[in-house]
């Protein structure tokens, strides 16, 4: 079993994913928060599930059934947790390594003034 724990950002919420392998090189992902969205994701993944690997490594985020379930449940678009349920699937079924993913805001004035004049 592969555990994940995301913590969202201004939100607050702090979520587990648990992806379990199943049979047939599938995975089953279950989710844990006090974030009424994310518990409505995880009753849809339940009744998706469990996952292919096609599923965890559709390219293309119109053909993933994972972020589609997410689309229709979370309110918004810049939740990290589905990146995170991908990444604690793709680690289960052993396409992928189990490594830190950050996401760290900038806020040095001097490094941001550069950046401004680098990227205009």
């Amino acid at each position: 079993m592969t555990i994940v724990k995301v913590s969202a950002g201004a939100c607050g919420f702090v979520t587990r994913v648990r992806a379990e392998r199943q049979a047939n090189r599938c995975v089953r992902i279950q989710l844990e928060s006090d974030c009424e969205s994310v518990a409505d994701l995880d009753f849809v993944l339940d009744e998706m599930g469990p996952f292919s690997i096609k599923d965890i490594m559709s390219a293309k985020i119109a053909g993933n059934r994972i972020f589609q379930a997410a689309w229709e449940t979370l309110p918004h678009s810049g939740c990290p947790l589905v990146s995170a349920i991908i990444k604690a699937a793709e680690v289960e079924l052993g396409l992928n390594v189990p490594r830190t993913v950050t996401i760290e805001f900038d806020t040095d004035e001097d490094r941001l003034k550069e950046d401004q004049d680098l990227f205009g």
